[in-house]
């Protein structure tokens, strides 16, 4: 079997592009005539070391994932398809020639094409896992399997938007701290590798003994101009192995039980964890899957890998028998309010009303802590830069209060 690239044309006149298995080009041919396509252009994915190949390697290691923002679109567009009683796959065609973004427009298409030969809506989007992850796709195969799919997107449509608009939160307070601290650094090394040696060869030819600070900084701008390369290489091999290591389980353990006990930011970060665990597992339940089967797909879900690996002892705690709250509190990960919310939930038998009401408080939370932050992290910013480049300055400019002892004496010795 060999794969084709096609540009078609539907019924409608609109111009539909995908890829196609077959065992040759008229096979390929035939099968997009018989699903009613008017064939434009048809050529073999050739195998090879050539750009196109890897070009497909490169997507298909999913660097380019759709945006939550775009997929929150896109649900509440399915959703509005499905609620009007529209064809389903006319609607997503239209949803295709509409989508703003290209890489999920081709994705509709290729669903379109899946569709018309047999396939479920499941199925046509686990063929681009990039777009679509396994808590969307569980969610949309509950919906197939109960005949309520309008209702499951809908609540996936408004769980997206709600889930983006915390990030949009967290990244607004994350982000100016972020790039103060980035221009600090730039400021820092510039003076240290452009200023200071400039006042060395200064202090140097006046002969002045300097003060330690002074010493200090001048010997550290001499080291690292000395060993520029050296420098370069060991900060980009560090970085490089940060990387590689922040890829591993334990790397992103680290970084993320690091994320959520950071001072002043990791009570936002922890507060929107809980936020979109407890939204997501809600969700889940009330899609009708079983506990543990939404377990199974809330951990990685939640974006974090400490309260992934809770999750998994969750797991564990619940097939030996351990009531539901009963396992979220041994782990010691989750807030006292959350087990109390989900003890209620649990005796009432709407556990995933009460885990929505969980969410949507801790909506609420992140936004006033962000809120709060938003008005002191400026000032701290600020203090935080300025004793930086303080103290640079200040070990530069104090042997100037003994400058003029330093001319006279050299003065005398001419």
């Amino acid at each position: 079997m060999a794969t084709f690239s096609y540009i078609a044309r539907s019924r409608t006149g609109e111009e539909v592009t995908g890829v196609l298995a077959g065992t040759n080009l008229d096979d390929v041919v035939h099968r997009l005539q018989d699903l009613g396509l008017a064939v434009l252009y048809v050529t073999e994915k050739k195998t090879g070391e050539g750009f196109d190949v890897w070009k497909e390697k490169w997507h298909q290691l999913n660097i380019k994932k759709t945006s939550t923002k775009d997929l929150s679109l896109f649900s509440r567009q399915l959703s509005t398809v499905l609620e009007s009683g529209i064809p389903l796959s006319k609607g997503l065609r239209g949803l295709a020639t509409d989508s703003a973004n290209r890489n999920l427009g081709k994705t509709i298409s290729d669903i379109c094409v899946r569709l018309e030969q047999g396939e479920s809506l499941s199925d046509a989007m686990a063929a681009h896992p990039a777009s679509f992850g396994k808590m969307y796709l569980s969610m949309v195969r509950a919906g197939e399997r109960a005949g309520t799919l309008d209702q499951i997107v809908d609540h996936l449509a408004v769980y997206l938007e709600k889930t983006d608009a915390i990030k949009t939160k967290v990244k607004a307070a994350l982000s100016y701290p972020i790039f103060i601290m980035g221009f600090a650094i730039l400021a820092f090394l510039l003076l240290l590798l452009k200023i200071v040696p400039t006042f060395a060869v200064l202090y140097g030819d006046l002969g002045q003994d300097l003060p330690a600070l002074t010493k200090i900084m001048i010997d550290t701008s001499n080291l690292i101009r000395a060993n520029f390369m050296i420098f370069s290489a060991t900060v980009l091999a560090f970085g490089v192995a940060a990387f590689l290591f922040l890829r591993t389980v334990r790397g992103r353990y680290a970084r993320d039980n690091f994320l959520i006990r950071m001072p002043l930011f990791g009570v936002i970060i922890r507060k929107s964890v809980m936020s979109r665990f407890t939204r997501t597992f809600g969700i889940l339940l009330k899609s009708g899957l079983p506990i543990l089967e939404g377990l199974d797909l809330v951990g990685h879900a939640s974006g974090n890998a400490v309260i992934a690996k809770a999750v998994d002892e969750i797991k564990i705690q619940m097939e030996t028998g351990q009531g539901l709250t009963e396992s979220f509190r041994a782990t010691k990960k989750f807030p006292e309010m959350v087990l109390q919310l989900m003890a209620t939930g649990e005796e009432s038998g709407g556990l995933d009303t009460m885990l929505q009401k969980t969410s949507d408080f801790y909506d609420r939370e992140v936004e006033a802590a962000v809120h709060g932050i938003s008005s002191l992290i400026e000032p701290v910013m600020i203090v935080m830069v300025g004793v930086l480049l303080g103290v640079m300055v200040l070990g530069m400019f104090l042997p100037i209060f003994s400058l003029g002892e330093a001319v006279m004496r050299g003065g005398h010795g001419m």
